[in-house]
């Protein structure tokens, strides 16, 4: 007798049904435990160096991994990028002023990103952001501002490191301009005048050459002006010597029997003449002026007397060309007889 059970075709369908909800449970499950579904949110910071950072090393809040790293490479001005993604769950401790800080320990446990969080009542920070380094000048700036909570290490060996390392980043720093300033001094006291220091040398060493010639053309002429000074001195002193002089020509000048006294004491004779003298001055230089006045009206006359004269010399002068230029004047003009002359040099004698 063939045994058949009833509905088995539906009952295999249920089982496979069962099972395959199961799978889909299972698989939601662990893809909910490894964040297949979750959505991650991407961010990036800046390191001097790329020493101690690696791909998949996760950042830490407060113990706890709240995202990790997904690209490590080199940027611009020789500086390390590293690309970093956070968990949405914890998108909201994301907030500006944010920092991040490698740590690392000597004994090689214990390290990684650590993530400060800054202290700001706005919302999360926008994706793709910067959140810069502790160690570089805008982390400095904010935790010397009190804008990020960074509270202390663990332990002593890693608040050490924490507090040494932006130290030794300023001091390196502080070293390499140190370095460049000393190059630009050596180039410079070398004669090098591309440089800065070196063309500002250049330009003080030639005004000071300028300077020097100056000095050496004033200190010639303030010579030559004490020189012309002593002369000067010396014809007052002469003067004044001439002056105590009894004897000299100032007293001789002013004396009551010297030239002066003898010109005025004369019963006012030499300057009666004088004074006619110069009336008949004044009586001629009127005449002048009148002539000159006289010669001033009769200028259009004379100017036209002058321009009929100029016109009668040329008509003269047609008419003189005429009679030369006549055919029936052959033999010319008669030649005067040279008149003997009584005046006799002293050359035409014979020696």
């Amino acid at each position: 007798m063939k045994f058949r059970i009833r509905f088995a075709q539906q009952v295999v369908g249920v089982f496979v049904l069962v099972a395959l909800l199961f799978a889909v449970v299972v698989v939601a499950t662990m893809g909910a435990n490894q964040r297949w579904f979750a959505r991650n949110y991407s961010y990036y910071s800046i390191f001097p160096t790329g020493e101690g950072l690696s791909v998949g090393m996760s950042v830490r809040f407060k113990g706890f991994a709240i995202g990790r790293v997904t690209d490590v490479s080199l940027a611009e001005e020789d500086q390390v990028r590293v690309d970093f993604y956070v968990e949405d769950t914890y998108i909201d401790r994301v907030r500006p002023n944010s920092l991040l800080q490698l740590v690392t320990s000597p004994i090689g446990i214990g390290g990684g990103l650590v993530f400060h969080q800054g202290i700001s009542d706005g919302g999360p920070l926008e994706e793709s952001s910067l959140i810069p380094s502790i160690s570089s000048p805008e982390g400095q700036r904010i935790v010397s501002s009190g804008l990020a909570s960074v509270p202390p290490a663990g332990d002593d060996i890693t608040r050490i490191i924490a507090q040494v390392e932006p130290m030794l980043t300023n001091v390196n720093t502080l070293l390499v301009s140190v370095d460049r300033t000393v190059g630009h001094i050596n180039s410079a006291l070398a004669g090098d005048r591309s440089e800065p220091l070196g063309l500002t040398l250049a330009q003080v060493n030639t005004l000071l050459s300028e300077v020097e010639a100056t000095l050496v053309q004033a200190r010639v002429d303030a010579l030559e002006i004490l020189e012309s000074i002593a002369v000067i001195a010396g014809n007052f002193e002469a003067t004044s010597e001439e002056l105590r002089d009894p004897t000299g020509l100032v007293p001789r000048l002013l004396d009551a029997d010297g030239s002066i006294a003898t010109f005025l004491n004369d019963n006012n004779a030499l300057y009666n003449h004088v004074e006619d003298m110069l009336r008949s001055i004044n009586a001629t230089l009127d005449e002048v002026n009148e002539l000159a006045v006289f010669v001033n009206s009769t200028q259009p006359q004379i100017t036209g007397i002058l321009a009929e004269s100029r016109e009668a010399i040329g008509t003269g002068q047609d008419v003189l060309e005429g009679l030369s230029n006549n055919p029936l004047i052959r033999r010319g003009i008669t030649p005067e007889t040279p008149q003997p002359s009584t005046f006799q040099s002293h050359r035409d004698a014979q020696f």
